[in-house]
């Protein structure tokens, strides 16, 4: 028998990113097949606005994805647990789903603290990496490690975030399952034939979708463009996103005086017109679980640039459909930039490679979901 879901999603700001998207796509999809969903989440972000009145959203002034003062951060702590006590009253069997690495901290302790039953968290890249100093990354480790304790089951979106979880928490081996992150297919589906035209004597276009901060590693990128726009002058390069970065990369382009050769498009809702006009997508993060935007590419038939960090190379295969470098190698980032610019018979192999990209349909996540949920219950009945 299975017995009725409720589930609470909870996370710290709804901008316009991979986790973002999972969540809101699961709270609304959900919604449509009867499951009550709820989402608690900070007020910040782009995408609070759209969904502030929804009369299953709780939107908290305390619940920041910044880390505050500690005074604030027990407010936002005690706060999230009054929340999740009302809603267990109303909802005995309810499950708490955190995403991402803040919300899922506070908001599996919360959990736990409310009696709720059931905590799940999604791993979309761990917040402790090899580019962070060693005395934060250790702490980080250590709480994820504690938290794990309490954790009943783990999603990951990508390949390498289950080593990691295997090596470092002791029940992350049996209590994990791996779900991709759906995009928004409806955008892509009617372009997922078409392969991007080589531009013969006209501009070279590449793009990429990045937040304007440190993980994006945004000057890398810029740098390799600099390099290639010297040998090729018909290269351009477009972004979209934002961020407390826009400042110095508008800045940097004016002072390479590039304002005529790369074009920043802001946040933009719908990002598959943008996509369209472009030959080649590049990305130089340092930090990733499995970014949506190489999916959307590689659904668009772009060659994808990128260099290799957590779960691209799930997707992405050297020679095959993309080509990866190692961190910090912009050298090699813009050499292959150059390349795949100035030569047809690398481009339209990689852009034609054909590979299964189902498991990031929104449906195929939808339902994976659900089948984890009944087990989770399933099991607590048994």
């Amino acid at each position: 028998m299975k017995h009725p879901i409720d589930v609470v999603y909870i996370i710290t700001k709804l901008e316009l990113g991979g986790a973002q998207k999972v969540c809101l796509t699961l709270l609304n999809d959900l919604k449509k097949r009867d499951i009550n969903t709820l989402l608690i989440s900070g007020k910040d972000g782009i995408l609070a606005e759209n969904i502030k009145n929804n009369n299953n959203v709780i939107l908290l002034d305390q619940l920041t994805r910044e880390v505050n003062g500690i005074l604030k951060e027990l407010f936002s702590f005690f706060r999230l647990i009054q929340e999740l006590r009302r809603l267990r009253k109303k909802h005995p069997n309810i499950i708490v789903h955190t995403h991402s690495t803040k919300a899922g901290l506070i908001g599996r302790w919360a959990a736990f603290f409310a009696k709720v039953k059931y905590r799940v968290h999604t791993i979309h890249g761990y917040g402790f990496h090899n580019h962070q100093p060693f005395f934060i990354r250790i702490p980080i480790i250590c709480l994820e490690w504690v938290t794990s304790l309490i954790t009943d089951h783990f999603i990951c979106v990508s390949i390498e975030d289950v080593k990691t979880g295997i090596r470092l928490f002791g029940k992350f081996k049996s209590h994990h399952t791996i779900i991709r992150a759906a995009i928004d297919w409806s955008q892509f589906e009617s372009q997922t034939k078409t392969l991007p035209e080589f531009p013969q004597d006209r501009p070279f276009i590449f793009g990429t979708i990045a937040c304007f901060k440190r993980q994006k590693n945004i000057f890398d990128l810029l740098q390799a463009f600099a390099h290639v726009y010297t040998q090729n002058p018909l290269a351009r390069l477009e972004i979209i996103g934002d961020g407390i970065l826009r400042n110095e990369i508008e800045t940097w382009i004016a002072q390479h005086h590039l304002q005529d050769v790369i074009r920043l498009h802001g946040w933009q809702h719908t990002v598959a017109p943008f996509m369209l006009n472009w030959h080649a997508f590049v990305l130089s993060s340092l930090w990733e679980g499995l970014p949506c935007a190489i999916i959307e590419a590689r659904l668009l038939k772009l060659p994808v640039i990128s260099y290799n960090t957590g779960g691209i190379h799930d997707v992405i295969m050297h020679g095959k459909n993309g080509l990866l470098c190692e961190q910090y190698d912009w050298t090699s980032l813009g050499k292959y930039m150059l390349e795949i610019s100035k030569q047809e018979n690398l481009h339209q192999p990689l852009s034609a490679y054909k590979e299964n990209l189902d498991d990031f349909k929104p449906e195929a996540m939808i339902n994976q979901h659900l089948e984890l949920y009944h087990e989770l219950q399933r099991q607590a009945h048994c």
